[in-house]
């Protein structure tokens, strides 16, 4: 499984988006750690806090296309996630 190249929009937007799931959640991810990126998109994809849901929307725009289906093809964030 290859790592996953993010582009840098979509990096500030996963930055202000881990900045905000550790102030409402508690929890940190490494950013630096392909895990933890992944972990953290997939339990803000799901997450039923509205603040979390409005910064991983903010995320999933940034992305290609092609990378958001690699994203649901890995399991890391289910396709009625982000529409």
């Amino acid at each position: 499984m290859s790592a996953l190249i993010f582009n840098q929009a979509s990096i500030y937007h996963l930055q202000q988006l881990e900045v905000q799931y550790r102030r409402r959640v508690g929890e940190r991810f490494r950013l630096s750690d392909e895990e933890d990126r992944l972990a953290l998109i997939s339990r803000s994809s799901g997450s039923a806090d509205i603040i979390i849901q409005k910064y991983f929307r903010r995320f999933a725009h940034e992305l290609e296309p092609e990378l958001m289906s690699e994203l649901v093809e890995r399991g890391v964030v289910q396709p009625s996630h982000y529409h």
